[in-house]
């Protein structure tokens, strides 16, 4: 018996086949295009699906389909499509990276204040969520007949089932949904001009969504009726496949951008706009920051200034180490817990002895003191740190996850699996089931700590040196960019 986690991403889908006694029996993918143009950046909605059906198929290569007994999912979050009331859609999906509705947020933060919005959905007021959104395409002429605006997962749900459901997790970053009273906040969409009736159900996550429908079984290689789980937004889904399920832990999730993920007892409110969010697990909410741009500094360097591979570049970068070269890693602007859209990427210290490695060394150091910085922002807001776990990108260099724990100065757990986002997904359809009596111990059965890096303590002087030099030029930058900007 299988189950399977499929997990939408921006730029991939892929699917995991899970056996009863924890095995990862297969997977697949597929790749994702992104229409970009500006600040505009769209999918196909129709590829989530598509994409979805090649990875599924793939994935049952060697396993028959009708061994598989559950679904579910890891989404996107923030991505909206507008249907018509024949449930085709009009136009592209705007994605969570499109930053077109800056109007449209002003105007509503004017009507009902960032305090507001933030104390009631966990989101500060940002174009690129879904109220903005779709504030932005009701003006538009071209979406006159649009009868819903639907998340991925909705529109996944939708697709598997022919019902269109949302989870706590993702309705929060539609900017919509109050955390604390479980539903859509009538204020903001009357503010917003956006109607219930454009919206869709709220089921809690894991919650059954309905049975598998026949098109979509014989599309996928499926058997028609099997249950589909409600899943979760993406991140949420990499902590409960991580096993990330109790207070104090925290989820460094290291891809193109770094997210942390802390996981409490209660929402947390911040003045740097840390995001809240009910965790699946009932008590527990989850506090999201993301560091954009983080992982993806070090792949846009090594695009096109390396010739090496990651593997060759991490040898050469553990023999450098340089006191006076850093690197701040707003080459997209600055979001948490700066928030400024007019930052800038920069080196200092730059000398002619250094080379193409001492930038790439640089590059790391600078982005896991962003990382630190934003784990002091969550001290400084009373959530201890219990446990770090790291996964994504970075998870697979050595050298960056020995860094990361000698500048937190926290021991750091690498998990031996990667697709944490799909083994989550995976493990809601499992419990489902009833295959588990909970999500620890379901994580526990796939998941398990490949190896713990401790702080070395002669490395600390060296780190701590540099980041009181890294803050001081940051802060510095970032005055004089807020003075440009105004």
């Amino acid at each position: 018996m299988f189950v399977i986690g499929l997990d939408i991403g921006t730029t991939c889908v892929k699917a995991l086949i899970l056996a009863r006694d924890g095995r990862i029996a297969a997977s697949g993918s597929r790749e994702l295009k992104l229409f970009s143009n500006g600040c505009h950046m769209e999918q196909r909605a129709e590829d989530w699906m598509e994409a979805a059906t090649a990875a599924v198929r793939e994935a049952l290569r060697g396993i028959g389909g009708s061994q598989v007994e559950a679904i579910s999912l890891s989404t996107q979050g923030a991505s909206t499509v507008a249907l018509d009331r024949d449930g085709k859609t009009i136009g592209n999906a705007l994605t969570w990276m499109d930053s077109r509705s800056v109007e449209e947020a002003a105007e509503l933060e004017r009507k009902l204040s960032n305090e507001y919005i933030y104390g009631a959905t966990g989101w500060k007021v940002n174009p690129s969520l879904d109220a903005a959104k779709i504030m932005h395409m009701k003006k538009q002429p071209r979406y006159g007949k649009a009868s819903s605006f639907l998340s991925t997962l909705e529109f996944m749900n939708r697709f598997l089932t022919g019902s269109a459901v949302i989870d706590p997790t993702n309705a929060a970053m539609r900017q919509l949904y109050h955390i604390g009273n479980g539903c859509w906040d009538s204020r903001i969409l009357e503010a917003s001009g956006i109607r219930e009736q454009e919206l869709t159900p709220v089921l809690p996550s894991g919650a059954e969504v309905g049975k598998l429908c026949k098109n979509a079984a014989d599309l996928m290689g499926l058997k028609t009726g099997i249950p589909v789980f409600n899943g979760l937004h993406d991140q949420y889904c990499a902590a409960v496949g991580a096993g990330a399920v109790h207070e104090g832990d925290m989820l460094l999730s290291a891809g193109t951008a770094w997210v942390l993920l802390g996981v409490g007892t209660k929402p947390l409110k911040t003045k740097s706009f840390i995001a809240a969010g009910k965790h699946p697990v009932d008590g527990l909410y989850g506090s999201l920051a993301s560091l954009i741009c983080s992982g993806g500094s070090l792949q846009w360097y090594r695009n096109h200034f390396l010739r090496e591979d990651f593997g060759e570049m991490d040898r050469e970068v553990a023999k450098r180490k340089d006191e006076d070269l850093c690197f701040y890693p707003y080459l997209a602007g600055a979001a948490y817990p700066i928030w400024n859209p007019n930052a800038k990427g920069a080196f200092t210290g730059i000398t002619l002895a250094h080379d193409r490695f001492d930038f790439a060394r640089a590059i790391m150091e600078g982005v896991t003191f962003g990382a630190k910085r934003g784990l002091e922002d969550f001290a400084d807001n009373g959530f201890a740190v219990r446990r770090l776990i790291l996964v994504g990108g970075a998870a697979k260099s050595r050298i960056w996850c020995q860094m990361i724990s000698d500048i937190t100065e926290t021991p750091v757990l690498r998990l031996n699996q990667t697709e944490l986002c799909a083994v989550g997904a995976g493990v809601i359809a499992a419990c489902g089931l009833g295959w588990y009596d909970g999500y620890e111990t379901a994580a526990k059965t796939i998941t398990h700590v490949e190896h713990v890096y401790e702080p070395i303590p002669e490395n600390l002087p060296y780190y701590e040196k540099k980041y009181t030099k890294f803050r001081k030029m940051r802060d510095g930058m970032q005055n004089d960019s807020e003075g440009s900007a105004g």
